[in-house]
């Protein structure tokens, strides 16, 4: 059986997504790897992984699978590595994704030439001038012989990030392209009947469902009930009341920390009242909101750089339909790296295996009180796997 494979977040699930299932079950299987309860953006998601998951397999994804949050709340790099990783250990023959580009070759030649030791030695160059990383690592592509414009976009960047990944891992996974359909990344406009994700979330908190039900499937829109999102907002004072706990010591094991930003932040922690002046002041040319958002929620959860650009040590099945419990069955013994269906497996395997479930735990406890109607303590050892 052929298995594609998507990395997402499904945040929320909508008609550009179901575009790229789609596209990808022209092939067989699908799996995807979702992000848990807290997202790349450096937010809590719009609403609970296993919600998604059934948004999953209700719009033709047959397996899904968790992206742990120490990958789904970092770098697009350790994304990307996180994703890739756990689709290619479940035996997935090909990865699809998105992209501005929809050139394949294009975006393999960025990836060699991002990995070349020229690039490396004019960026660290680049960097002393005391521009933003992104910035300085597009400007030394361009010099390095990279088409101007690739990796200003998004999905572009994510796009050579899985390439490079499947690089490092040795995958051989074959990898594919489709052009991203319709608006930009959070762009707020309507474009060949796609809205980007972040409208839709914007337009669920407050409540008008009549415009997502043009982007978002009936079935789907059902499980998005009101009482179920979450917004960040409604645990303000909790993470920074976390934060007022933290040692300086606790920072300095952070993932992707440079310029003593943790010394930073533990002086900014002692005066910021709401997180929007927290994220203020720390603020730094090479350091992008979004950056921020993570490294402070990162604090929050106790996410060090143990399993930075390394293999999570299992691989958690969050929900599958009769042919995803096939595909499960194929492979879930010659996976390289565990794969569980339920929390109590865990307790059996290797020490970061467990402290990684830990702070899951952690997470989805404290996602639970992000809902609007909050929800009780425990929910990672009762919930049961959503079966499509």
């Amino acid at each position: 059986m052929h298995l594609t494979g998507i990395i997402a977040e499904f945040n929320p699930l909508h008609s550009g997504h179901k575009f790229l299932i789609d596209f990808a079950k022209k092939d067989g299987a699908v799996a995807a790897v979702i992000s848990g309860n807290f997202v790349q953006r450096g937010d809590t998601a719009i609403t609970e992984k296993r919600n998604r998951t059934k948004m999953a397999l209700q719009s033709g994804v047959d397996l899904v699978l968790e992206l742990p949050v120490c990958y789904s709340l970092s770098t697009a790099q350790n994304f990307a590595f996180g994703g890739v990783s756990v689709l290619d250990a479940v035996g997935c023959n090909s990865l699809i994704f998105g992209s501005e580009s929809g050139k394949i070759t294009e975006l393999k030649a960025a990836s060699e030439i991002l990995n070349s030791k020229e690039f490396s030695e004019k960026l660290n160059k680049n960097l002393q001038n005391g521009t933003t990383f992104a910035a300085a690592r597009e400007k030394t592509a361009t010099e390095c012989g990279l088409k101007s414009g690739i990796l200003d976009k998004p999905n572009n960047n994510l796009a050579v990030e899985y390439i490079t990944a499947m690089g490092k891992i040795q995958s051989k996974m074959d990898c594919k392209t489709v052009a991203r359909q319709g608006a930009m990344h959070d762009s707020d406009e309507i474009a060949d009947d796609f809205v980007s994700a972040s409208l839709l979330r914007e337009k669920l908190i407050s409540g008008d469902c009549d415009f997502c039900k043009n982007y978002i499937s009936e079935e789907n829109l059902k499980l998005l009930k009101y009482e179920n999102l979450s917004d960040i907002k409604n645990i303000e004072t909790v993470i920074l009341g976390i934060l007022r706990t933290k040692s300086l010591e606790d920072f300095k094991t952070l993932p992707d920390l440079s310029e003593g930003v943790e010394n930073k932040l533990f002086g900014a922690i002692k005066t910021a009242t709401t997180l929007g002046e927290l994220y203020d002041s720390l603020k730094v040319k090479r350091y992008t909101h979004a950056r921020i958002r993570r490294l402070v929620l990162s604090a929050v959860l106790g996410v060090d750089n143990s399993l930075f650009m390394k293999k999570p040590p299992y691989i958690r099945v969050l929900g599958f339909n009769k042919t995803g419990e096939q595909v499960l069955k194929e492979n879930i013994k010659k996976s390289p790296i565990p794969i569980v269906l339920r929390a109590k497996e865990i307790e059996n395997l290797c020490l970061s295996a467990n402290k990684l479930f830990k702070t899951e735990v952690l997470a989805t406890d404290l996602y639970m009180l992000s809902l609007n109607k909050p929800l009780e303590c425990g929910y990672e050892y009762k919930a049961n796997l959503i079966k499509g």
